[in-house]
């Protein structure tokens, strides 16, 4: 796409002073505490460990790499945001069905069919949102004067936590599926950090074809 003059504000990168601090929490704090815990919760379950732990630990080296040279890797924290989104969001995600699967014993695989599912849908119109909004930004926000939206992908989020809640009257492990409908629901939070890679892509193309560094949050 474009990148017009109404996207300055838009590709401009994190301030420094904060990469530090950010990073840590992201993942050394955030990621460890909600994925770890329930990789290694009570049934253990090799595989979740097998799929989420080599990406934890890719994105822990990464964090303290940014806590090490924070200004050096000022443009890469970018990458690392959106990286960190789609880690953290199909790893919430394949903690649901862990949940479900060796919490609740489920037996069917239409859970986690209707769980990607639903998680690719939603994702899929979250960016095409995303898009719409960068093209014509004038036009959105008149069309969303007019029209009050509540975007796809919060509403197939809502439709996923209610499809959970809904378990809760038909078993009695109530405290695995209030997990499952916690993770639901950061999976697709997390769709805001993925954008970030759109963002890193806009930097870099703007950096290589100008041959200067991109505006940064420090400088404003």
């Amino acid at each position: 796409m474009e990148w017009g003059k109404t996207n300055n504000d838009y590709l401009t990168m994190y301030p420094v002073s904060g990469i530090r601090l950010n990073a840590g929490i992201l993942v050394l704090f955030f990621l460890n505490l909600f994925l770890v815990i329930p990789v290694f919760g009570v049934p253990y379950q090799p595989i979740y460990a097998y799929i989420l732990l080599p990406p934890l630990a890719i994105m822990n080296i990464w964090a303290l790499a940014l806590i090490v040279a924070p200004r050096k890797l000022q443009l890469n924290y970018v990458l690392f945001r959106g990286v960190f989104g789609i880690v953290s969001s199909l790893g919430f995600i394949i903690a649901t069905q862990k949940f479900a699967y060796t919490g609740l014993d489920f037996k069917t695989p239409m859970y986690a069919i209707g769980s990607f599912a639903a998680y690719g849908f939603a994702l899929y119109h979250y960016i095409k949102s995303h898009l719409r909004k960068l093209k014509s930004p004038r036009k959105m926000k008149k069309q969303e004067r007019r029209i009050p939206r509540v975007p796809v992908a919060a509403l197939t989020g809502l439709g996923y936590l209610a499809a959970n809640l809904s378990l809760m009257f038909v078993t009695e492990e109530a405290v695995t599926i209030v997990l499952m409908c916690v993770y639901s629901m950061l999976a697709f939070v997390m769709f805001h950090f993925i954008l970030e890679l759109h963002r890193y892509y806009g930097l870099n193309r703007r950096t290589v074809g100008t041959k200067k560094p991109p505006i940064s949050a420090d400088s404003q």
